[in-house]
């Protein structure tokens, strides 16, 4: 099993608003330095464990996160770290100009060595009220930006473009990436994406699912429909991201998750109710009636993976096993857990965890 650390760089301020967007008055440039480098120590711990992808995302105007560009951060991560690869998961294409985007992933292929993975999200659905993007549009947006990207980075002559959304007269993408064919990873959180990820040939990326069962059922369907396409999938074609605390003893764990709220994953990064936008409708006619959903704080909220390192060993194992993963990507921070929190219980995955996995 490979493992990746999913790292947000979150803003390690007090006092914020809950819920999304964060105001920007609330930034203090102080401790937006002193979050940035706390972020980089979660790097630093990681790296040392010899963890196998270091991972980035795109997510706006959230405290949760600090990295809207992640190509930005991404190309800092790959400098300061020579030797794991440098996930970027991912760009939420809509809301990008595709040709910007190929040419941006094709410097970072560079300047990284060829270590670039990169994941094409079309988004959670507040993303499209960064740039205004028509949210009805978006999943022919991305699947168009998507074939495009792919078109810019393997087509050997300059070529135009008249699509739908997206037209150019002269496309000659410069530098090119340094990978024949740089890895790329597509969500499959629904029937749909996950066959879709499939005919791509692409990584399969599951997240923040109710249950293995569910994320066994989306992995199925993609081998399933890459078997109707002629081509079979590995472990290592399957990605899966999920929280984990982990804490000396089975208990403590369990009281940390429920005093910081672990279970609350997507808080930070959606509006509340009464801040939600004027088109919900349109939002949840796109993406179903709990595509935009709020996941307020409260009692008893749990992370899908928490507990002593046994403990969590066996509970990833087991993931593994039913779901067919070969990557676990892994959320070792929160809205509310402390810094110092956080960095006990990477240490305790690098030096406990993770020795069982590489040893299973």
């Amino acid at each position: 099993m490979k493992v990746s650390i999913f790292n947000p760089m979150r803003y390690q301020g007090t006092g914020l608003p809950y819920g999304w967007p964060t105001p920007p008055k609330y930034w203090d440039p102080k401790i937006g330095a002193e979050s940035i480098a706390k972020g980089f120590e979660l790097f630093d711990i990681a790296s040392e464990h010899g963890f196998d992808w270091l991972t980035v995302a795109e997510h706006h105007y959230s405290r949760a996160q600090l990295a809207p560009s992640p190509v930005v951060m991404a190309a800092a991560v790959s400098q300061r770290y020579p030797k794991a690869k440098i996930a970027v998961l991912g760009v939420v294409l809509p809301l990008t100009n595709p040709i910007r985007t190929a040419e941006e992933l094709a410097i970072l292929d560079g300047v990284s060595g060829g270590r670039t993975i990169v994941g094409f999200f079309r988004g959670i659905p507040n993303e499209f009220l960064t740039y205004g993007t028509n949210p009805s549009e978006s999943r022919s947006m991305y699947e168009e930006a998507l074939e495009l990207v792919q078109r810019a980075w393997s087509e050997p002559e300059p070529f135009g473009w008249e699509g739908r959304h997206y037209r150019f007269r002269t496309i000659a993408v410069w530098p090119q990436p340094m990978q024949e064919r740089l890895p790329i990873l597509l969500a499959g959180t629904s029937p749909e994406s996950a066959k879709f990820a499939a005919r791509q040939r692409a990584i399969l990326g599951l997240s923040f699912l109710n249950t293995a069962e569910k994320a066994a059922e989306l992995a199925g369907l993609y081998r399933e429909e890459a078997a109707a396409v002629g081509w079979t999938p590995t472990p290592d074609d399957i990605l899966y991201r999920a929280r984990v605390y982990v804490a000396e003893t089975d208990e403590q764990a369990e009281r940390d998750a429920r005093e910081y709220e672990l279970g609350d994953v997507l808080g930070p990064l959606v509006p509340p109710p009464e801040k939600q936008p004027a088109n919900q409708k349109i939002l949840a006619a796109v993406f179903g009636p709990s595509g935009f959903a709020h996941h307020p704080p409260g009692p008893g909220s749990l992370p899908e993976y928490f507990g002593s390192p046994g403990t969590v060993a066996r509970q990833l194992r087991e993931a593994g096993e039913t779901i067919g993963y070969g990557i676990a990507d892994l959320i070792f921070t929160a809205d509310r857990l402390p810094h110092e929190k956080a960095v006990r219980s990477l240490q305790l995955f690098g030096q406990e965890v993770l020795p069982l996995l590489r040893a299973a």
